[in-house]
């Protein structure tokens, strides 16, 4: 009976050991950073992560291909290695823009006036150019393709077959240049355009408003709204029925000109926008909904994650970095696409790199520390303990107390001793691999020791001399008792 319980005990131990090993394996998220390029230019502006978890990202390359720039897709595994990439155009300049998985396992690849279909190995199967500008790109839920951009100053909407035959194409105008950027099927069979609106402002300067447009699944126009000051760049129909939208809004400064800032618009299944955020500078190029119903925006601005009102959780930039596009990976993470390097310097790489689910890539980010003692309080002791935490693997700790050199340690827990009643303050350094020092903030505290020893010294010398004074009077008491 006995060899039985512990045969139980130690099952149920091998159990929970297994299972505290699986969650702990789950709950890391990988994060890398990787880079594909020749000797010149290379971009990648759109990406897509594939049914196998890999990744496929799409942009242009001036290094390899036929022309001056052509498109380039490559596809990844799912830590990033290169499977294998193809180049698709002619002896002019193609860039691709959008970027789709197809139903049948293979990629459509879009870029101004071009789509390309290849198989699931990026084999072109077939193209067809259009003669206009096009920026969006989905695969319809009926079959085929729907295609936005802009014909003569006005919304351009394009339906093609499964080959890339044009079926049908409508146009919508507003201001005296419209121009479509965005484009998405919505869960009623039909489309919503979105871009921006150009009209005649004050003295006639040109004034720009984020335009939204609704048609049916035949392309007839149902609704469209203007949302605010700006351009988008992005929409996505939300899982309340309405639509998010982002891009760029510009506000006149009048040291400067123009400033331009990220901005998101809410609406409601209508377009009627419910509420507006701008966030940081720059522009939102790429836009999701997240699984919590908030939000997560990339652009020249870095990656911003956004609650379901709107409100900034965090941000990230990615010095060095680009980001052009993003997807929500199974982890809870992010992946994202872009460029590493300067178009000014003339070389540039493509940029693809997966985060942690704050938006983290350890190579972009200098460590930080969290300081867990001393806290900023009074010590009755001349021994503290130092505790504290470091984000990533450091090359180098140490700590300064009270402006002293630095003391070099190898332990994130340290014990303060011999220290003297007063104020003290401390500052801890450490060093990634990478050469990034930071430096925590300065923690004060303060060392009352030594009143608490004199307390008790003085309690006990004036105990001794109570004593003391007892002894005497009882001493005389009695030697008058004996002259009597």
């Amino acid at each position: 009976m006995r060899s039985k319980k512990l045969f139980s005990l130690s099952m149920m131990l091998f159990v929970l050991l297994v299972f505290g090993f699986v969650v702990s394996i789950e709950a890391s998220l990988a994060t890398w950073s990787r880079t594909y390029g020749g000797e010149s230019m290379e971009v990648a502006h759109c990406l897509v992560v594939t049914s196998d978890g890999g990744y496929a990202l799409a942009g242009y390359t001036w290094s390899f291909g036929a022309g001056i720039a052509d498109f380039w897709l490559i596809k990844t595994d799912a830590l990033g290695n290169e499977e294998w990439n193809r180049t698709y155009g002619g002896p002019g300049y193609e860039e691709a823009y959008c970027l789709v998985e197809t139903s049948d396992g293979g990629y459509a690849l879009l870029g101004d006036a071009l789509l390309v279909k290849t198989d699931a190995y990026g084999n072109m199967e077939w193209n067809q150019t259009y003669g206009q500008f096009i920026r969006a790109l989905v695969e319809t839920s009926g079959g085929g393709f729907a295609l936005a951009g802009h014909k003569n100053d006005d919304f351009w909407l394009i339906k093609t077959d499964d080959y890339g035959n044009m079926e049908w194409n409508m146009t919508y105008g507003r201001g005296r240049s419209d121009r479509a950027y965005a484009l998405v099927e919505t869960s009623d069979g039909g489309y919503v355009l979105a871009g921006e609106t150009i009209s005649n402002g004050y003295g006639d300067s040109p004034y720009w408003e984020s335009w939204l447009v609704k048609t049916d699944a035949s392309g007839v126009m149902e609704w469209n709204q203007t949302c605010i000051r700006g351009g988008a760049r992005a929409v996505v129909q939300t899982s309340d029925g309405g639509y998010a939208l982002t891009g760029y809004i510009g506000a006149l400064n009048p040291l400067i000109g123009i400033e331009y800032y990220c901005w998101l618009v809410k609406t409601d299944a209508y377009g009627n926008m419910l509420w507006n955020w701008t966030y940081g500078d720059g522009s939102a190029l790429s836009l999701m909904e997240t699984f919590d119903g908030g939000y997560a925006l990339a652009g020249s601005a870095g990656l911003i994650r956004i609650d379901a009102h709107g409100n900034m959780i965090w941000n990230q930039t990615y010095k060095g970095g680009t980001v052009y596009a993003l997807a929500e990976t199974s982890d809870g993470g992010y992946a994202l696409a872009g460029n590493t390097g300067s178009i000014v310097s003339g070389k540039t790489d493509l940029w693809l790199a997966k985060t942690d689910e704050l938006g983290f890539i350890p190579e972009f980010h200098p460590p930080y520390i969290c300081v867990g003692s001393p806290q900023n309080k009074t010590y009755t002791t001349d021994r503290v303990s130092l505790n504290f935490t470091v984000n990533e693997e450091a090359s180098w700790m140490g700590y300064s107390l009270d402006g002293q050199k630095n003391v070099t340690i190898t332990e994130k827990t340290l014990t303060l001793t011999g220290l003297t009643d007063g104020s003290h303050n401390i500052v801890v350094y450490a060093t990634d691999t990478d050469g990034n020092t930071v430096t925590s903030e300065t923690t004060h505290f303060t060392i009352k020791a030594t009143p608490t020893k004199w307390i008790a010294t003085i309690a006990i010398a004036t105990v001794a001399t109570a004593a003391a004074a007892i002894i005497i009077i009882y001493t005389k008491t009695k030697k008058k008792q004996n002259k009597k």
